[in-house]
């Protein structure tokens, strides 16, 4: 007796190390070896057949996997798959004819007779078929974005606000290229999270014909800028999807100055004719200084948008400050660099302290010019210039 229970407990770990999960995923990985002890109508279980060079089944790996991740909490759904390249005998065995294929099997039906899926390959359409079979929904971490996401309705709001510049992306959920996009486009949002005026968006096109005619839409993904201004056209981005190329962009187009790693630049609140009055503010005399102070003035009167007059006034409390105290400006230059190393401030105060320093540099005689741009973007290759066909 006693040697039949240890039997049994040695055949039962034996069967559960038989059951792997893909490398680095909770997807479970089906050999002939396992099929049978899974897919035993015990289960629901979706099988995905595909082939490791087949590139429709690498563009829906990743959501296969998040598929996967979504109903780790269930104990009755298994989310598999089958290297139907290496494993053709199962392929065969359910009529397997292309890739990827995938067959779903119900708990409790036919295992010899699953039901073929048909939907989209995006994770959407996976977890609403997964959970319209089962009852169950997937529990999805979806990642934090700042993408504002669109309709037809909600376009021509955001779109045409001619107080923000506006960069849409027209993607089809089932686009290879719209989901090797998708993390570059996130975190240009995340960048341009703090600029006011910029607006990061998306527009799922793919059943859209009247968005796709109004703007010419041929091929996923498709980005359009809508420049702030009564009259401003439109621009269609024609560069490479890389996130410095992106930024670059967005930089040239609504006047902003940030960098691929979220940061302002060097010229970031910075004003040629201020620039210009400082510089020489630095080696004047008492008399000069009080001069220079009254111009700085009315230079900063005249600025017109309200965050630039904002740097403007600056300007002037630093001549200011340092009338009265020379060296105000290294001072002042320390503490907010030592502030924004602490790290104990947000996002939008380290801009304020950012813009604040690149003045205070000017005075220091340590700016950059303030004309200064990002690198010239590499020509886009090829490859970043494909558009799946509609």
């Amino acid at each position: 007796m006693l040697f039949n229970i240890k039997y049994a407990a040695v055949a039962a770990v034996a069967a559960i190390a038989s059951v792997t999960m893909a490398a680095g995923s909770g997807v479970v990985d089906l050999t002939p070896k396992n099929f049978k002890q899974v897919v035993d109508g015990s289960k629901d279980v979706l099988v995905k057949f595909y082939a490791p060079w087949c590139g429709h089944c690498k563009n829906m790996a990743e959501d296969y996997e998040k598929l996967a991740a979504g109903y780790a909490h269930s104990d009755n759904i298994v989310i598999a798959e089958v290297n139907a390249d290496d494993h053709r005998d199962l392929g065969t065995k359910f009529g397997v004819q292309g890739f990827p294929t995938l067959k779903y099997f119900a708990k409790g039906g036919d295992v010899a007779k699953p039901d073929d899926y048909s939907g989209g390959r995006d994770l959407d359409s996976l977890t609403n078929f997964v959970r319209d079979k089962t009852g169950v929904t997937a529990r999805i971490k979806k990642a934090i974005s700042h993408v504002v996401e669109l309709d037809y309705a909600k376009f021509n709001e955001v779109a045409k606000d001619e107080s923000k510049f506006v960069l849409v992306e027209f993607f089809a959920p089932w686009c290879g290229h719209c989901k090797t996009l998708a993390p570059i486009y996130s975190q240009l949002s995340e960048i341009f999270q703090n600029d006011e005026n910029v607006v990061i968006a998306n527009y799922d096109a793919s059943e859209d014909t009247k968005i796709k005619g109004e703007q010419s839409i041929e091929g996923f993904p498709t980005l359009i800028a809508f420049p702030a201004g009564k009259d401003a056209e439109k621009i269609e981005y024609d560069g490479a999807r890389s996130l410095s190329d992106l930024v670059a962009f967005v930089n040239k187009h609504a006047g902003t100055h940030r960098t691929a790693e979220g940061i302002l630049d060097q010229s970031a609140g910075r004003l040629e004719t201020l620039d210009a009055i400082a510089r020489k503010y630095i080696a004047a005399s008492e008399a000069q200084r009080v001069k220079l102070i009254s111009k700085a003035k009315a230079t900063a009167d005249k600025v017109k948008d309200s965050t630039q007059a904002k740097f403007a006034k600056y300007y002037v409390k630093v001549m200011e400050k340092m009338s009265s105290a020379s060296d105000f400006a290294t001072k002042e230059a320390e503490r907010l660099t030592n502030i924004v190393k602490s790290g104990a401030v947000s996002a939008s105060k380290i801009d304020s302290f950012t813009i604040r320093q690149n003045v205070l540099k000017v005075f220091l005689g340590k700016e950059a010019a303030a004309e200064e741009k990002d690198a010239p973007a590499e020509e886009a290759s090829e490859a970043d210039r494909l558009r799946d066909e509609l």
